[in-house]
């Protein structure tokens, strides 16, 4: 087949649209476009200042500060000593949140002020007074009290890189660093308020200057965002909505140029097959707008490379991806054209597309918010035969084993702030939770919240329970046995470990349980160390500063802090109860002794010196991991014989025994991203990713007569479901077999049996549920999803663009908190399938009426 006359028809096609005006025109403003970012730079400088997105808990914040305004007791303390050098304005609206006032005090208010005091820090350090500032103001700073304290600072929970900048002479510490440490020491004073950060942050440049201010994030985080957010917007929308508009405004004329008296019958005196001239003069249009992507996408490749240092080839996906989307609006102006020979009517043609499949995208974007979202199970719990699950519109359900139908316990509330924690199971008739009003976003919610207790005797109806503290994330049940009432409960929110008896909990809602380990009469004694279980919080400093130790999330009269003085948590954290390693083997649940923390860059271990509640509880191991800031969750996982650890920097660390000593660190098998980790056996363990899909994951240790063996994590079997939402790990009484029961494809069930004495794992599915959809959610699986499948996905191929571009497959917004990012996950090969068939289709259709068509 001679190729040559379609080239020259390609060629042709290119050189008319070459000829247009509006092509010169976005030419021009494409390079305009490009040396106006081409100042943009960054440079790298140490974390020293306080943004109002950095704080985790506010108000928590809020309360401490206070705290230390009113509380005798904290004068020379920390807290006491920020408090005191708090700006005139602040200090009132803190003396008043200490008498009890509701005061709202806006973060960047309470933030800025943390900033003056790294700065007077750094002016007393170095000297240096601000040309701005006025010697009164200056001879003020120099004459009060300076809010830091080598001795006082002595109690506080100080990290490693606090310790060694304390360390060094001050004539050895920059600038930078000179803030940085003050910025530690704020943090050592304020614990549980802030996020984890990294030492060192990008800063936008523009030419020699920094801007805006107000910018400052981490490495690894600019890099994701660029990556993930900045080029697929600028492409989806420049390109989509501007040039590829300019694109079709300029190759609208193609067809019906072609279709001029003399114009057709000279192409059609060539060689050439009436459906191939079509093609051919498609291609052509294509070409046009390949070249002025290419000189868009080439800039910002190189933009991004020379002055961002972010060499990322994959941006060069996004010329392909624009193509591609301008292909898929001419494919409608070619017919057009062909129909009615009219440019204009061939614009209007993309534009009637472009409208329909705007209003199309928004239509299944409300059903997905209001209808599909808040039925998404995002926890799963069972008691004895009955199973409940959370939902991410604030609902707690209960399958009715009879219909197969979710139950609603707490109805599910579309666009709902609230928050309901996942649901532990303390034994077979009794599940806790708790609902967060306004808690979504929010630790701290609407204030102090009552503990849920469900017991089937009364038909798993809610009934309030203990009072939680504050900003409560997760509930974990530890040491229970079998009797009724038997262990406890630990509440762990942003700042603090607590703990009460599973006895009291059931006797909140009216159940008497036998106690024979306690004396009648001596519930109100005090433990060996002084501390009393029961009005600690009011005991210690005071009942007038019970409702500020409240809204700091602290002691409650029902819950006692466990944290070790020398622990400090900060968000995100990640804890596990690994199972007695004794009565492992016997497959029986005994008093649990360990609890492991996930905080930060260190994995901490921490055990009871008797009574779990009656005494305090001691770190006795601690295990630096590399610090990590990619956007991946930390996980964390234990079995009675190994712990696996990851920080989020694509590494997974097996560390074993009770002395958390390193066995293995390694890629995880298959470059898996996990999400979260669920320990099976002693050396199996269930991961769950971040594209939503299953893996069973084996510990191999080394042969001990093959020296060639080595010690390695490896998938021994996958699950055959997808869009896993969560999952949930029952052990069988024999220890020799495992129940998986996985939430997915929104409220579906799949429960699964393992047989862990064979090295594969043998997994067989024991049933699937599907629950009968509701009248709307029909509409939108069937009425929805057919408009989606006769019509291109073409506002989808921004999660393409983003995938590409970032060669992620899911990002997660709100992952901070305990296990509660919401997963957004990116399709993107089915907008790419969607979009193609349509092409497709429309050039089909075009070839054929091009073909019987007379002219």
């Amino acid at each position: 087949m001679n190729w040559r006359p379609y080239f020259a028809v390609v060629w042709d096609s290119f050189h008319a649209a070459m000829a247009s005006r509006v092509l010169w025109a976005a030419m021009l403003a494409i390079w305009i476009l490009l040396a106006m970012l081409a100042p943009i730079g960054v440079r790298e400088d140490y974390t020293t200042t306080f943004r109002f997105f950095d704080v985790y808990n506010g108000t928590r914040m809020k309360a401490m500060l206070a705290q230390g305004m009113v509380d005798p007791s904290q004068e020379d303390a920390p807290l006491g000593r920020i408090a005191e050098a708090m700006p005139e304005e602040l200090s009132r609206k803190l003396k008043r949140v200490g008498e009890g006032d509701e005061v709202r005090i806006p973060l960047p208010m309470l933030t800025d002020a943390l900033n003056e005091l790294i700065d007077q820090e750094f002016k007393l350090a170095t000297g240096k007074v601000d040309d701005d500032e006025s010697d009164e103001e200056a001879d003020k700073d120099t004459n009060s009290r300076h809010w830091y304290d080598a001795e006082a600072w002595k109690e506080t929970v100080r990290l490693r890189e606090l310790r060694e900048l304390d360390e060094m002479p001050a004539e050895e510490l920059s600038d930078s660093l000179i803030r940085r440490r003050a910025r530690l020491r704020i943090e050592a004073a304020l614990p549980g308020v802030f996020e984890a950060r990294s030492a060192r942050s990008v800063l936008l440049t523009y030419g020699t200057l920094d801007f805006p201010t107000g910018f400052e994030i981490d490495r690894t985080q600019f890099e994701s965002l660029f990556n993930q957010f900045v080029i697929p917007t600028l492409v989806h929308w420049l390109l989509g909505f501007v040039l590829v508009f300019l694109g079709i405004l300029v190759t609208a004329s193609i067809i019906p140029d072609m279709l001029q008296t003399g114009s057709l019958h000279l192409l059609l005196s060539k060689p050439v097959s009436r459906p191939a001239l079509l093609i051919a003069k498609f291609v052509g249009g294509c070409a046009f707008v390949f070249l002025c992507v290419a000189q868009l996408v080439i800039g910002l490749y190189l933009i991004a490379g020379l002055r961002l240092e972010i060499w990322n080839p994959r941006i060069l996906w996004c010329i392909p991806v624009a193509v591609f989307l301008f292909a898929v609006f001419f494919s409608v102006s070619v017919p057009a054209g062909l129909k009615w020979r009219s440019p204009i009517i061939s614009i209007a043609a993309a534009g009637a597309l472009a409208a329909i499949c705007l209003v199309f995208s928004i239509i299944a974007g409300v059903f997905d918010t209001r209808i599909v979202q808040p039925d998404r199970i995002a926890g799963l719990v069972r008691a004895g035969d009955d199973l409940l699950s959370v939902t991410n519109g604030g609902g707690l359900n209960r399958m009715d084993e009879e219909q197969l139908q979710w139950v609603p316990v707490i109805e599910s509330k579309a666009m709902s702030n609230d928050r309901v924690l996942r649901p532990v199971a303390i034994d077979d008739d009794h599940v806790l939770t708790a609902r967060i009003r306004n808690g979504k976003f929010n630790p701290f919610g609407s204030g102090s919240l009552d503990l849920i207790v469900l017991a089937r005797d009364n038909d798993w109806k809610p009934q309030p329970g203990l009072r939680l503290p504050t900003a409560t994330e997760r509930l974990i049940p530890i040491g229970m046995t079998a009797e009724p009432g038997s262990g406890h409960t630990l509440a762990v929110n942003t700042a603090d470990l607590l703990i009460t008896h599973n006895r009291d909990i059931l006797s909140s809602i009216g159940k008497k349980v036998e106690d024979d380990d306690k004396e009648a009469g001596d519930e109100n004694d005090e433990s060996s160390d002084g501390r009393s279980p029961r009005g600690q919080a009011s005991n210690s400093i005071g009942a007038w500063l019970s409702t500020l130790v409240t809204m700091q999330g602290g002691a409650t009269e029902e819950f006692v802090s466990i944290l070790p003085r020398n622990v400090a948590l900060s968000p995100p954290i990640r804890l596990a109860v690994p199972p007695a390693a004794d009565d492992a083997a016997e497959g029986t649940s005994s008093e649990t002794t360990r609890l492991l923390i996930l905080n930060g860059s260190q994995l901490q271990q921490l055990e009871p010196d008797g009574d779990p509640v009656e005494n305090v509880w001691q770190r006795t191991r601690a295990v630096d991991l590399p610090r990590s800031d990619t956007p991946l969750p930390p996980v964390l996982a234990a079995s009675s014989r190994y712990v696996i650890a990851s920080t989020g920097d694509e590494l997974a660390r097996v560390l074993e025994g009770t002395e958390l000593s390193e066995f293995f660190v390694g890629d995880w098998p298959e470059d898996i991203a996990p999400l979260s980790l669920h320990a099976v056996a002693d050396d199996l363990f269930l991961v769950v990713t971040t594209e939503g899909s299953g893996h069973l994951l084996r510990v191999v240790d080394r042969e001990p007569d093959d020296e060639a063996s080595e010690q390695s994590l490896q998938i021994i079997a996958t699950l055959p479901v997808d869009d896993i939402e969560t999952a949930m790990v029952e052990v069988a009484s024999d220890a020799s077999t495992a129940q998986l029961i996985v939430a997915h494809d929104v409220d579906r069930i799949s429960e699964f049996q393992i047989s862990k004495q064979t090295l594969s794992a043998d997994l067989s599915l024991i049933r699937t549920v599907e629950p009968e959809r509701s009248f709307w959610r029909r509409v939108d699986r069937y009425g929805i999803g057919l408009l989606e499948l006769l019509t291109p996905q073409v506002l989808a191929l921004g999660d393409t663009t983003a995938g590409m571009v970032s060669g992620k497959k899911a990002f997660i917004i709100g992952g901070g908190d305990m296990e509660t990012g919401e997963v957004v996950r990116y399709g993107i090969a089915t907008p790419i399938i969607s979009c193609g068939l349509f092409i497709i289709a429309m050039m089909l259709l075009s070839c054929l009426y091009f073909a019987r068509s007379d002219f």
